[in-house]
């Protein structure tokens, strides 16, 4: 099965929240929905990311597409979960041709990792288009 890739809104940089709801912050814990919002500044700053796509393809969360579509909200751009160590990340992005696509994968995971510190985290990044240059 194929999935039409188009970024998340007109805009590929567009942020979306799942919940706008307040989560109440231990010491040293991070609320998911501001850890993706601060991930993707982080991530869109990698050098060779030209997009960021939704975490989950529409094809695996039928439900979370149903929700999305009902609601209004977009689907997650980064996906953050894990209450306990290590934190779990999951990013889907397109590259340009600049820089080789693991090269750009390998800087965007250690971006993410590098900003969560001292947490440790789980990095999931996928390629998932390539943007030949203009």
């Amino acid at each position: 099965m194929t999935e039409h890739l188009e970024p998340a809104s007109s805009s590929p940089w567009s942020i979306s929240r799942s919940d706008a709801s307040p989560v109440a912050a231990e010491p040293h814990a991070i609320a998911p929905s501001s850890a993706a919002e601060e991930l993707l500044r982080v991530i869109q700053a990698v050098e060779g990311v030209t997009a960021v796509y939704p975490a989950q393809p529409l094809w695996q969360s039928i439900a979370g597409a149903a929700i999305a579509a009902v609601t209004g909200e977009s689907l997650p751009l980064v996906a953050v979960s894990g209450g306990a160590d290590p934190l779990a990340v999951k990013v889907r992005i397109g590259v340009g041709t600049v820089l080789p696509a693991p090269k750009v994968a390998r800087k965007v995971a250690e971006a993410v990792r590098n900003h969560l510190l001292p947490r440790p985290a789980a990095v999931e990044v996928f390629v998932v288009k390539v943007h030949p240059a203009s």
